[in-house]
This record gives structure tokens, sequence and C-alpha cells, in this order.
């Protein structure tokens, strides 16, 4: 698992050049970039590295600067995605089964949009010499989905706000809260077992009294 940095799958677009001019100017302006690695710090949303065909690379961007439509009405940060980084030991994958489908997206005012899969982000924590105080391996753990939304905009979202398009799969897909608990159980075999095993290579079960 990387830490702090990690590549992304090819990923063209723009980036709104108020995100180069520190908010000063440039609004309504956009500038062709390709997106090439995210950042994960924890507490901060993923932060996008943007390479501009000006030559010049910029780092950390937050998601609510890309858009792929060039005139797409920029969204506020926290309705593109609902979480910030749960560490810096981050991954990315394109998940084969979610790769080509759509989802739609619940957004935090309950309105919903559709967006295309791109890829996920997911988080663990890999130094085992430092305490970990984060959420990134807890039951409630979330990962998040990166979305190319018809609005033009990029969203990346959590399972619990993505229902899925699938015509060969899906059927009945829900349309309101079908009431699904968060599962809390910490899953494991090793620290449930009373037995023992002998020291033979096709060892035998021991089993443990006890009291």
């Amino acid at each position: 698992m990387a830490f702090l940095n990690h590549p992304l799958p090819d990923w063209s677009c723009y980036i709104r050049n108020e995100f180069l001019f520190n908010g000063k100017q440039g609004h309504g302006e956009v500038s062709k970039c390709d997106v090439h690695s995210v950042a994960s710090m924890e507490k901060r949303v993923p932060l996008f590295e943007c390479f501009l065909e000006n030559g010049v690379n910029w780092t950390r961007r937050p998601l609510h600067s890309l858009c792929w439509k060039p005139d797409a009405e920029i969204e506020p940060l926290e309705q593109t995605m609902y979480w910030d980084c749960f560490s810096s030991y981050i991954d990315v994958q394109r998940r084969n089964r979610l790769a080509g489908l759509s989802a739609e997206l619940v957004r935090p005012d309950n309105t919903r949009v559709r967006g295309q899969y791109m890829f996920t982000l997911d988080w663990g924590f890999e130094n085992h010499a430092l305490t970990d105080f984060n959420y990134s391996e807890t039951p409630e753990h979330k990962c998040a989905h990166l979305f190319k939304v018809e609005t033009g905009n990029y969203y990346a979202y959590p399972n619990n706000r993505c229902i899925w398009y699938d015509a060969a799969w899906t059927f009945n897909r829900i349309t309101k809260n079908p009431g699904y608990q968060i599962d809390t159980t910490v899953y494991s075999v090793e620290n449930n077992r009373t037995w023992e095993t002998s020291d033979d290579y096709f060892y035998k079960v021991i089993k443990n009294e006890v009291d």
C-alpha cells in the first residue's frame, strides 16, 4: 500500500483556472490537464496532481477544481465527496466488477445524479510502529468510488450513496432506504478459537476444555 501518493489510471480533463491563482482570478476559465496521482493526508480530502498542457505540473488540487465539461458549473466540495481521507496509506483500484458501469449517486440533500464509474480509493494503516488512531481499518470504514458525473464534474462517493446500474444483473433496484444496518462485527477466526494444533505437519486439532 502506497504512503501519501499513489498513481492514477489515465485521466484527462480540465482544471478551473481560479485554482491556479488562489481564487483571485481565472473564474469561468479552464485549462486542459492530465490528472496522474492522488495525495492522501488524514483529515483532508484526497488531493490530485495535474499536468497542464503548458508544461506546468500542479500538485494537490481538490476534486471540485476538476471538470470534464469546460462549461460545467462548479459545485461545493462537500457535495462532490462525503469524507476526508482516513489515513496516509492509500490504495487505488479499478474494480473489475464495477468497470464500465454507472450509478445513481445520492447527494447530501438527497437529490440524485448519475455518474460513470472510474476507479476506487481505499485506505488502510500499514505502520504498526505507530498507534492507529484513525478509522481506516474499523468495521465502519468507507472507500471512495470516483465518478464522472453528468453535471460535467467528478464525485467521490462511498458505497452507501451509490445505487448501481447493470442491465444484465440488477433487478428491482431500490427506490428508498432498505433499512440495512452498518455491520460493526470484527470478523476473525483465530481470535475466537479455544483449540490448539499438534506439531505434526498434517496437524491434529486439540480441543481445550474451558472452565
